[in-house]
C-alpha cells in the first residue's frame, strides 16, 4: 500500500472532507462509544469525531506510516482520545473492542475489501455498526481507472510490469454480498453520484500528485509529474472539462 504524505495530503483534501463532513453530519452517537477510524489520514475527521465524545473514546488507524505522523502532530489528544495507530486494514490489531467503525473515503484503496470488512466485523462489538463511505463503480470512468490506463500506455508500461490494481470500486450488490458474507448486514445504503470542481488544472494537478501515488512511487522522481499531467490530460474528456472531477460514492451502514 502506499505510504501517503499526510502532509501533502492536508494540503489538497478539501474534496475529501467535504464528502466526509457530510456523514458526519448523520452519525448519530450518544458520546459513550468506542469507535475505530479506519483510513484516519491526517487526523483531521478523527479529530472531529473525538470532540463529540465526552464519555468515549476514538482510535485512528492508518496504513501509511507519514499519514499516522503526520496525525500524532496534529494537536493533543483529549480524554476521548484520538489515539493513532500504524495498522493495515485487513488486519487490524484490536478484538471485539469497539462499539462503531468508520472509513470515510479509504476503503476503495483497499482491494482486498473482504478481508477488511471481515476485519472490521471482528473489532466490533456485539449489536456493533459500521459506517463505510467509498468511491464505487459508475456509469464513466474513475480518475483511477484512468490512471491503470495511462500505465499501460507505451510511455509507461515497462514501469508497470506485474503492477496489480491498487483500488476497488464495487458496486451496490457487490458491495451487499461482501459485507453478508463477512457477518455484516446492511442496514442502509445510498450511492450518489459526485462532482467537484478544483477550480483550475493546477488544483487538480495537486490533487492528482498526491493521489496517484500508488502509480508514481513506481516512477523515478524525474518523471513523476509527467506521469501526472499525463493522468490530468487523459482524464479530462471524461467530465469535459478541466479541473473537473466526477465520481460515484457509496454510503452504507452495516450492522454485526
Amino acid at each position: 500500500m502506499a505510504d501517503w504524505s499526510g502532509q501533502d495530503y492536508s494540503r489538497v483534501s478539501g474534496l475529501q472532507r467535504s464528502v466526509a463532513a457530510e456523514s458526519l453530519a448523520e452519525l448519530v452517537v450518544d458520546g459513550s462509544e468506542w469507535i475505530l477510524d479506519i483510513g484516519c489520514g491526517d487526523g483531521f475527521l478523527t479529530a472531529e469525531i473525538a470532540a463529540r465524545l465526552p464519555h468515549g473514546y476514538i482510535v485512528g488507524v492508518d496504513a501509511s506510516p507519514r499519514m499516522v505522523a503526520t496525525a500524532v502532530h496534529r494537536g493533543p489528544a483529549s480524554p476521548a482520545g484520538p489515539v493513532y495507530v500504524c495498522a493495515d486494514a485487513r488486519r487490524l490489531p484490536f478484538s471485539r473492542s469497539f462499539d462503531m467503525v468508520v472509513s470515510f473515503n479509504a476503503l476503495h484503496w483497499v482491494p482486498q475489501l473482504g478481508e477488511a470488512l471481515t476485519a472490521v466485523a471482528a473489532v466490533l462489538r456485539q449489536h456493533g455498526r459500521a459506517l463505510i463511505q467509498m468511491v464505487c463503480a459508475g456509469k464513466r470512468p474513475s480518475i483511477e481507472s484512468t490512471a491503470m490506463q495511462v500505465a499501460a500506455a507505451p510511455r509507461w508500461s515497462s514501469s508497470f510490469a506485474g503492477f496489480s490494481t491498487p483500488f476497488i470500486h464495487p458496486d451496490p450488490v457487490e458491495l451487499s454480498e461482501l459485507a453478508d458474507g463477512c457477518g455484516l448486514r446492511v442496514a442502509s445504503m445510498a450511492v450518489l453520484d459526485r462532482e467537484w470542481d478544483f477550480g483550475t488544472v493546477e488544483q487538480f494537478t495537486a490533487w492528482c500528485t498526491v493521489g496517484s501515488t500508488s502509480w508514481t512511487d513506481r516512477l523515478p522522481e524525474s518523471d513523476r509529474a509527467a506521469f501526472v499531467d499525463d493522468l490530468v490530460a487523459a482524464y479530462q474528456p471524461v467530465t469535459g472539462r478541466a479541473g473537473l472531477l466526477r465520481f460515484m460514492q457509496v454510503r452504507a451502514e452495516l450492522h454485526l
